[in-house]
């Protein structure tokens, strides 16, 4: 299985009552922010691990997030540059015309 549209039913992926042995790959992809974040219960921790290391699909999906969350990090370190003030001039004057 490999369909990566979790429900939205109003709980959190930790509520996840994984009643087998085994995760399922919508069930990583529900789980994956609360495993990047280390907040899986031990057990889960384990099963989510045991599947990462059979699913290529999985692994591949948690590197894509992982390298998202690395670029993400790294357009938050730079200050947004100002825009220069000749923008500034139309914007305002687009502004003024429309009050």
């Amino acid at each position: 299985m490999h369909k990566s549209d979790p429900p939205h039913d109003g709980h959190s992926a930790s509520d996840l009552d994984l009643p087998v042995d085994e995760v399922t790959c919508q069930q990583f992809v529900e789980l994956v922010t609360e495993y990047l974040e280390g907040a899986l219960e031990p057990h889960t921790l384990s099963q989510v691990e045991e599947h990462l290391a059979m699913c290529d699909w999985c692994d591949t999906y948690l590197e894509q997030m992982q390298a998202t969350i690395a670029s993400l990090r790294e357009l938050g370190e730079e200050p947004s540059p100002e825009p220069p003030d000749s923008v500034l001039a139309i914007l305002r004057a687009r502004r003024g015309g429309e009050a």
